[in-house]
C-alpha cells in the first residue's frame, strides 16, 4: 500500500512539475507535503512517547509546519490573543526558507522541535539515511532558532526500532502523539473541535498543523482552546508537560474511551 501510494504521488508530482516548466510556472523551494499517515508499527520494544503519564488534566499542544507561509502566522495569531504556548515541530528545509516566521514562533515563547529534512518514510530507509535526515535539519534548527531542539516526529508519525534508536542516539526523543486532530483533512473547524474535545485525556500530545495544507487550523483553534480550558485542561508545550510525569510508550489511539489514562 505504501509503495503503490508513493508510485502514484511520484507519477502526479513529475506531471504537475513538467506541467509547472511548460507554463513558465515558478517553483517554490518548500514544496506542498502530502500527509499519508500509512503508519508502520515499531516491531520491537523501542516505541516513541505518545502521551505522559500524569495526574494533571495538562495537554501538550503541538503544531507540525512543513510548507507555505499562510497559515502559520494566523495560528500564531490565535496563540497570542489567547496567550497559548505551544511546541512546534519544524521541517529543516522550511525552517531554512522562512526564517522570519521562524524567529516569530521563538520570540513568542513557544517551543521549537524537529520534523526532519526530507518528508519521507523513515521505516523505508537505511539506518544512514535516517541519521542524515535528523542531523540536517538539526543542524538548521540549532542555526535558525539558536536552540536545541528535544523532541523529534519523524514525518508522516512513521516510525520503526532504528528510527527510534537512531533519533536517541543523535539526542532526540521520539515523539508522536495520542491524538490526532485530523486538521490535515480539512473536514471543517466544527469537525476539528469536536474530535478533539472528545479524545482528549490527562497527558495527551495533541496534533495540529500549521502549513498551508491545512487550511482550517487557525478557524477552529480558538474553540478548540476554550472547550479543553472549560474542562479543566491547561494546555502546554511538550517540554513543560513532560516534566509533570513519565513518557507513555503505549499507543493509546484506537482504543476505547473507557481504556484512556484519567477515565
Amino acid at each position: 500500500m505504501i509503495i503503490r501510494k508513493k508510485v502514484i504521488f511520484l507519477a502526479l508530482g513529475l506531471f504537475l512539475g513538467a506541467a509547472g516548466i511548460l507554463l513558465g510556472l515558478p517553483r517554490n523551494d518548500v514544496r506542498p507535503v502530502v500527509e499519508l499517515y500509512d503508519l508502520r508499527i515499531s516491531a520491537g520494544s523501542e516505541m516513541p512517547i505518545f502521551y505522559v503519564k500524569t495526574d494533571k488534566k495538562a495537554l501538550a499542544l503541538t503544531f507540525d509546519i512543513s510548507w507555505g507561509d499562510k497559515t502559520p502566522g494566523k495560528v500564531l495569531d490565535v496563540l497570542k490573543n489567547y496567550n497559548q504556548k505551544a511546541t512546534f515541530f519544524l521541517s529543516g528545509p522550511w525552517a531554512n526558507h522562512y526564517k522570519d516566521i521562524v524567529t516569530r514562533i521563538v520570540s513568542e515563547g513557544h517551543e521549537i522541535a524537529s520534523h526532519g529534512q526530507d518528508h519521507v518514510n523513515l521505516s523505508q530507509e537505511s539506518k544512514e539515511s535516517v541519521r542524515n535526515n535528523i542531523k540536517s535539519a538539526h543542524d538548521i534548527l540549532v542555526n535558525v532558532t539558536k536552540t536545541s531542539p528535544r523532541y523529534f516526529r519523524p514525518p508522516n508519525g512513521d516510525y520503526d526500532d532504528v528510527v527510534v534508536l537512531t533519533a536517541r542516539e543523535l539526542g532526540y526523543e521520539t515523539v508522536i502523539w495520542a491524538v490526532d486532530s485530523l486538521d490535515w483533512k480539512n473536514p471543517g473547524a466544527t469537525y476539528i473541535v469536536e474530535r478533539v474535545s472528545k479524545l482528549a485525556f490527562p497527558g495527551a500530545i495533541l496534533l495540529f498543523h500549521a502549513s498551508d495544507s491545512a487550511k482550517q487550523t487557525h478557524e477552529a483553534l480558538p474553540m478548540v482552546i476554550e472547550n479543553l480550558r472549560a474542562a479543566g485542561y491547561e494546555l502546554m508545550p511538550l517540554g513543560q508537560l513532560m516534566s509533570l510525569g513519565k513518557p507513555a510508550r503505549d499507543d493509546p489511539r484506537g482504543r476505547p474511551r473507557s481504556e484512556l489514562p484519567g477515565q
